[in-house]
């Protein structure tokens, strides 16, 4: 800003500049242009050299800005691995995070990261809580960094639903033939099979009859396993002939308290 613009012979005026080093760093160059009716230099250029000293103050930095959860299952709890590192020269201060009552993180808030330490943030989602289908919500982290108080992570994927535990027995009948001639006994097996997605625990394993002892007393059958099953027939123990038996498996069903 000049004192005057209207400068008289043999006088003069003062040119006062105001610079805002907000958001500069180093060597700052601007140039001023004053115009005026002098017939030999109508145009003068100015240039106004700053160095700006950086201001000390955090710099948050955020190992990823989205969260692919994918496909996944109604009550599934996917984890996320998540990276907040302080690259200034003050104390970081992340003082809030909002985020929906199903997502959980593993933070204290306020959480104080010194200059140049990381801290690793795990969140989790419990889509039990979610409807069935798209997902596209948001985090959004808080800190005292001046150029980037808030910082969202976005989270993408869908819910199916859960898939219930099926178990296949096949063949569904055994039968044993007496007509072979072992002397110890004859062995039949079946095939067992968990076409779902979570664990079967089969806890007893007996028949009707003492002389048809099954080989396991239980079984565990994680998702997609098959597992055999021998039963074997004692035939010194057998009474009478053409008769029809029964296996009986004992499953344990999960129940949940929360």
């Amino acid at each position: 800003m000049l004192s005057s613009d209207n400068i008289q012979p043999g006088k003069s005026a003062e040119l006062k500049v105001t610079f805002n080093p907000t958001g500069y760093n180093g060597l700052v160059k601007k140039d001023i242009y004053i115009e005026s009716n002098d017939p030999q230099l109508p145009k003068t250029k100015i240039t106004v050299i700053a160095d700006v000293e950086p201001i000390p103050s955090p710099k948050a930095f955020f190992s990823n800005s989205q969260w692919e959860l994918g496909l996944i299952s109604q009550g599934d709890l996917p984890t996320f691995s998540f990276i907040i590192e302080n690259k200034g020269e003050l104390d970081l201060v992340i003082d809030k995070i909002d985020a929906l009552e199903y997502i959980q993180h593993n933070l204290e808030i306020p959480l104080h990261i010194l200059p140049g330490e990381k801290k690793e943030v795990i969140f989790t989602y419990d889509s039990s809580q979610h409807e069935l289908g798209e997902v596209r919500e948001s985090i959004r982290i808080y800190c005292n960094d001046p150029k980037r108080k808030a910082f969202s992570l976005r989270i993408n994927g869908y819910i199916k639903e859960k898939a219930q535990p099926t178990l296949s027995i096949a063949p569904f009948t055994l039968e044993f033939d007496l007509s072979n001639n072992t002397e110890e006994g004859l062995v039949e097996k079946l095939t067992l099979e968990n076409s779902g997605e979570n664990l079967i625990k089969i806890i007893s394993l007996k028949t009707s009859a003492d002389y048809l002892v099954p080989l396991s007393s239980e079984l565990e059958l994680y998702s997609k396993e098959k597992k055999d099953l021998a039963v074997v027939l004692i035939k010194e123990k057998i009474k009478e002939e053409n008769t029809e038996e029964y296996l009986y498996l004992t499953i344990a069903l999960p129940i949940v308290i929360k």
